[in-house]
C-alpha cells in the first residue's frame, strides 16, 4: 500500500501540474475512518486552497471532476462534505498487486540503525523485569530490518559498577571463597541471585560494611587483585548466562560493549576534551560540587556531575562517551574479540582494551558504531539522564544526531498476586489485596527469567499434550517452547509502552484472547487448509481471480481484510514513528480476529464453487505472508500443530 500511495501521489501531481504545481510529498493520503468513505482519502484540496486562497469545497469539486477516471486502478473519486477527496480502489488490481509482490523484500535503506537493549548488570541471573527491555529492543531491531535498514544490536555491560562490587565482596569477604572455588560453582548466575539480595540486606544500615564494599569497588576500578580478576570472571560467566537465556526467546546481539573499556581506551577522555572545548562541561562553582566537572541540564535546571572531585567518572559520563562513539563522533575506537557463537554460526563480539593476538583463525571484526540513528531501550526512570545526552549532542553542534538519538522508554513489569502464588512466593494480607506486586532484584522479590520461561513451557506442554495426544515427545516439547515464547514475547509487547504491566500466566497463555498463542493458532489453521487444498500457483493466484463473483456480504469482509493486509508495512513504520510497538501486535491481532470471523462464515475446504474457493485461497496466501511477517517481527514462530 505504501508503494501504491506513492504512485498515486506522483500521478496526482502530474494530473494537477498544469494549474496547481505540487510536490508529490505535499499530497497526504490517509485511510478513512469508515470504509463507506472509500479506501483512501487526500487533503490535497486544503493544500491548494491554502496556497491560492480559494474556498476548499468548490475547489475539491473541480479536482474530483478532473481526477475522475484518470488513474486506471481508481474506480471512483468522490468529494466528502468536509472537503476531503476520497478514492475507491480497483479490488482486482490490489488483490493481484499483493499476490505478485508477496515474496518481494523491502528496498534496502542506507541509514545504519544502532539499537542498544538488555544492558543488564552482569552480577546475577536475569529476571522478569529485564525481559520487557529485551523483547522491546529485539522487536525494534526486527522492525527496522523488515523495513530494509541495516541494524546493529548492542548490549552495554556495566562490568565495573557498584553492583559488581556487591557480589565480589560477597564472594570474597562474606562467603570467603577464592577464584578457584568460585569457578567450581556450576550455576553461578543463580547463586549470585541469592547472594546479591543477601549482601544488600547486610549493607542496609551498616556503614562499616558499606565502606568495605566501596573499597572493593575502588580496587576493581584500579584493577587490583584478587578483586579485579574475580570481577572479570564473574561478569563473563553471568553474561554468558544472560545470552543463553535470551537466546531461548530468539533474542540476539552483535556487540557487547564493556564500560571498563570506555575508560581504558580513552573514549571518555576524548569526549571530555570535546565537552570542555565547547564549554558544555565546566567546573562547578557550587561549593557542594567543588572540584567537580558538571553539565547544566537545561530541562531540569540543575548541574549534573560528570567527573567527581576525586576524578572518578559517573555513569552518565561514561554513557555520554559511549553514545558519541555510536554516532562516530570520537576519534577513538575499541578493539574487538570473539565472545560467543550461536549454533547457526552468527557470532557476538565483545569490546576489548587490547588488540587480539594475530593467528591463523583470527577473523577481522565488522565495522561497529558509526550509526545514523541510535535507539536506547532503557526504562522510563532513566529519562532524565537520556534527555541530557540529546542535549549534549545538540550543544556540540550535532543537531542531526541529536534528532536521531531516541530514548525508547517503557514502564516496569510486575506480577499479579495469582502469578506470585503460582511461583511459590509468600504473600502477606496487604499484598493479596493489590492488583500487582512490584519486582526488585536487590530485594529478591522477582522471578528469574530462566525459571519463568521453564514454567511457561511446562504450562504450554500440558495444554498441547491435552489437545494432541498422538504427538511424540520431541515434537510436543518443540511446540510447547514455541507457544511459551510467543506467549511471553507478545505479553511484553502488547501493552502501551509507558504502562506498568502485571504478568499473569493464564492471561499470557490463553489460546482465545489477545495473546501470542491466539495468533499462532490462526496461522496453524490456515496452514492446514493450504496443505489440504494444494493448488498450482497460477490457479490459486492467477489472472482469473475476480472479486466481483463474491456476494456482497462476503466481499465486504474480504475487502476489509485485503485493505488491512496491504497496510502492514505502513503499520510497522507508524509503530516506529510513534515509538509504540504495541500497534504492531494490535494490527496482527485485529487481522487474526477478522480472518477467524471470515473463515467461520465462509469455509474454504467445503466451498463447492471453484472460483470462490480460489479467491479464499488467495486471501489465505496473502494473509499467511503478511501476518507471518508481523509475527516474525514480534519474534513469534508458527508451530506445525497446536
Amino acid at each position: 500500500m505504501k508503494q501504491l500511495q506513492q504512485e498515486i501521489r506522483q500521478r496526482l501531481a502530474e494530473l494537477l501540474s498544469g494549474e496547481f504545481p505540487l510536490n508529490p510529498e505535499e499530497i497526504l493520503l490517509t485511510v478513512p475512518p469508515e470504509r463507506k468513505f472509500g479506501d483512501l482519502a487526500t487533503t490535497v484540496a486544503f493544500v491548494i486552497a491554502k496556497k491560492t486562497g480559494q474556498n476548499p469545497l468548490p475547489l475539491a469539486d473541480r479536482l474530483r471532476d478532473r481526477l475522475q477516471g484518470r488513474i486506471d486502478f481508481i474506480t471512483a473519486v468522490q468529494r466528502a462534505g468536509n472537503g476531503f477527496i476520497n478514492f475507491t480502489l480497483d479490488k482486482n488490481f490490489l488483490l493481484h498487486r499483493l499476490l505478485d509482490n508477496l515474496e518481494k523484500p523491502a528496498a534496502p535503506r542506507p541509514e545504519k540503525v544502532i539499537v542498544e537493549h538488555t544492558s543488564i548488570n552482569p552480577n546475577k541471573a536475569a529476571h522478569i523485569g529485564h525481559l520487557r527491555n529485551s523483547c522491546l529492543g529485539d522487536t525494534l531491531a526486527r522492525s527496522q530490518r523488515f523495513l530494509g535498514y541495516p541494524v546493529e544490536v548492542q548490549n552495554y555491560i556495566d562490568d565495573t559498577g557498584i553492583q559488581m562490587a556487591d557480589v565480589v565482596w560477597g564472594l570474597l569477604y562474606h562467603r570467603r571463597l577464592d577464584l578457584a572455588e568460585i569457578e567450581k560453582i556450576e550455576r553461578l548466575a543463580d547463586e549470585l541471585w541469592e547472594l546479591y539480595a543477601e549482601v544488600n540486606g547486610l549493607f542496609e544500615g551498616d556503614p562499616a560494611l558499606q565502606a568495605q564494599r566501596n573499597q572493593v569497588h575502588k580496587k576493581i576500578e584500579e584493577k587490583t587483585e584478587p578483586e579485579y580478576g574475580v570481577c572479570c570472571r564473574v561478569a563473563q560467566r553471568v553474561l554468558l548466562d544472560h545470552i543463553r537465556v535470551m537466546a531461548k526467546l530468539g533474542i540476539r546481539y552483535d556487540l557487547l560493549v564493556r564500560e571498563s573499556d570506555i575508560i581504558a581506551l580513552g573514549l571518555f577522555a576524548a569526549a571530555a576534551d570535546l565537552l570542555k572545548t565547547a564549554k558544555v562541561m565546566y567546573r562547578s562553582e557550587d561549593p557542594e560540587k567543588s572540584g567537580c566537572w558538571v553539565i547544566y541540564h537545561q530541562k531540569e535546571k540543575l548541574e549534573k556531575i560528570i567527573v567527581r572531585s576525586n576524578q572518578t567518572i559517573t555513569y552518565v559520563g561514561k554513557d555520554l562517551a559511549y553514545n558519541l562513539w555510536k554516532f562516530g563522533l570520537l576519534e577513538k575506537d575499541f578493539y574487538y574479540d570473539p565472545f560467543f557463537a550461536y549454533p547457526d554460526g552468527q557470532s557476538i563480539r565483545i569490546t576489548s582494551a587490547q588488540p587480539s593476538p594475530p593467528g591463523p583463525t583470527a577473523t577481522p571484526a565488522p565495522a561497529f558504531g558509526n550509526g545514523d540513528k541510535v535507539f536506547n531501550v532503557i526504562d522510563v526512570r532513566q529519562s532524565y539522564l537520556q534527555s541530557l545526552i540529546g542535549q549534549v549532542l545538540a550543544g556540540l553542534g550535532h543537531e542531526r544526531q541529536s534528532r536521531n538519538y531516541v530514548h525508547f522508554s517503557y514502564g516496569m513489569v510486575a506480577l499479579t498476586p495469582e502469578c506470585v502464588r503460582e511461583l511459590g512466593f509468600p504473600l502477606d494480607a496487604e499484598q493479596q489485596k493489590k492488583s500487582y506486586i512490584g519486582v526488585s532484584g536487590r530485594k529478591g522479590i522477582a522471578v528469574k527469567a530462566d525459571d519463568l520461561i521453564d514454567k511457561m513451557v511446562e504450562k504450554a506442554h500440558g495444554e498441547v499434550a491435552k489437545r494432541n495426544p498422538d504427538l511424540g515427545d520431541d515434537a510436543l516439547m518443540t511446540v510447547a517452547r514455541q507457544i511459551a515464547v510467543a506467549a511471553l514475547r507478545y505479553f511484553m509487547i502488547k501493552f502501551n509502552l509507558h504502562s506498568v504491566i502485571a504478568f499473569d500466566f493464564k492471561e499470557a497463555l490463553d489460546f482465545e484472547g489477545d495473546t501470542g498463542p491466539y495468533l499462532q493458532y490462526t496461522l496453524v489453521r490456515l496452514n492446514s487448509i493450504l496443505k489440504k487444498l494444494e493448488r498450482p500457483t497460477m490457479e490459486a493466484g492467477g489472472a482469473e481471480l475476480d472479486c466481483s463473483i463474491l456476494p456482497e456480504k462476503e466481499l465486504t469482509l474480504f475487502w476489509d481484510i485485503i485493505l488491512n493486509l496491504a497496510q502492514c508495512e505502513s503499520q510497522v513504520e507508524l509503530a516506529l514513528q510513534s515509538l509504540e510497538p504495541s500497534s504492531i501486535a494490535s494490527h496482527a491481532f485485529t487481522l487474526c480476529q477478522q480472518m477467524n470471523h471470515y473463515y467461520h462464515q465462509f469455509p474454504v475446504i467445503a466451498e463447492p464453487d471453484r472460483e470462490r474457493q480460489n479467491l479464499r485461497l488467495a486471501l489465505i496466501r496473502i494473509f499467511k505472508m503478511k501476518v507471518g511477517q508481523l509475527l516474525q517481527i514480534l519474534g513469534i514462530e508458527i508451530p506445525e500443530r497446536m
